[in-house]
């Protein structure tokens, strides 16, 4: 199966003049930090008791916020669809898909300013850098871009192995992680209580380099494949498929730069729940803390789609039949929203009892 019969049937021209759709996603992406602040100044509004109109308010931007990575997921889905996409339709392509990585991205900007003393800096930084990418995009030549020319036979094959041997790895690390965040509908002592059988496994000297090893292995795996997949033709599948991809890398390099270094280093401080959650304020009633809201359901989402997308692939690759593998990817990918829905509610205070 080759890239162009992804898109076969599915394609749109080429466009030889700016296309104000070509910019919905870095615009997407420059808003989204807004959203959160206008999000956290209805919170506290509602944490005041200022009525109804708070509640809405808060429900709102927040949705708004969440919206951005779906525009500009639709944007690179358009995109994808162009057969011989120009110099500028290219970098509208590869800016889409950056921009739905947005969540993370914004997350480990603010704790790299947090750790340079200036965690104001977050939302200008990321200014500047939509604005270039948009000026990238506009300044492009459009005329149709040469397509580079293919590898050695099996070359992009070999690389999709290699990162699907290493995702499995990565995905049983992952079962028993997201097993342990859904503890946490009963209750935060519950999450501790399974995290501290796992980290004699997961934290032991011999297992936590290893993983720490996966994953940068699958950051540069995944961001060759992605650069390479991103110049092709790419339907819906393939699409979500490298946009999961790029908000992963983001969201692992985030994730451990927290970790290893900001909690442990910086702070000196354990990542229990509490670390996690941004306790004692949550993150729904901090202006920083929510953050964490968009980039946990999308890593937790886009983990598990990422994986159907995979999974899809070795069916078509043995010829299961084309209807049947949409199907589990389908039903992959809305188990993934189901998982990544439970386990933030969890995170916001969601609690099971039982009698």
């Amino acid at each position: 199966m080759s890239d162009i019969d992804l898109a076969r049937g599915n394609r749109i021209a080429t466009s030889s003049t700016l296309q104000a759709h070509w910019f919905a996603a870095p615009l997407a992406a420059a808003v989204y930090p807004w959203l959160l602040a206008l999000y956290h100044g209805a919170a506290r509004a509602v944490e005041r008791g200022d009525g109804a109109g708070a509640w809405l308010g808060a429900g709102l931007a927040l949705a708004a916020a969440l919206a951005m990575p779906a525009i500009a997921f639709g944007a690179a889905l358009r995109l994808g669809r162009i057969p011989d996409p120009s110099a500028a339709e290219l970098a509208a392509r590869r800016t889409a898909l950056l921009a739905v990585a947005v969540p993370p991205m914004f997350t480990l900007t603010g704790v790299g300013a947090l750790l340079l003393g200036h965690p104001d800096w977050d939302i200008g930084f990321l200014l500047v850098v939509w604005a270039a990418l948009a000026l990238r995009i506009a300044s492009a030549d459009r005329a149709p871009q040469r397509q580079a020319a293919p590898g050695p036979a099996g070359a992009t094959g070999n690389w999709r192995r290699a990162h699907g041997f290493g995702a499995v790895l990565a995905i049983l690390f992952l079962c028993f992680h997201f097993s342990n965040h859904l503890v946490g509908l009963v209750g935060p002592e519950a999450h501790m209580a399974v995290m501290k059988v796992l980290r004699v496994v997961y934290r032991s000297p011999f297992v936590e380099p290893l993983l720490i090893g996966v994953f940068a292995f699958m950051i540069v795996t995944g961001s060759r494949l992605a650069w390479r997949w991103s110049a092709r033709p790419m339907d819906a599948a393939r699409t979500l498929q490298v946009a999961g991809g790029v908000f992963l890398v983001w969201a692992v390099i985030s994730h451990v730069n927290a970790v290893l270094y900001l909690a442990r280093v910086h702070f000196g401080i354990d990542t229990d729940w509490g670390f996690a959650v941004g306790a004692p304020v949550g993150m729904l009633l901090d202006s920083w803390n929510i953050r964490l809201l968009p980039y946990y359901l999308g890593a937790v989402f886009f983990v598990v789609a990422h994986a159907f997308c995979g999974l899809r692939i070795v069916m078509l690759a043995h010829h299961a039949p084309r209807a049947s593998a949409d199907r589990v990817l389908v039903g992959g990918t809305l188990f993934a929203a189901l998982l990544a829905t439970v386990i933030i509610l969890a995170m916001c205070g969601l609690r099971l009892h039982f009698a």
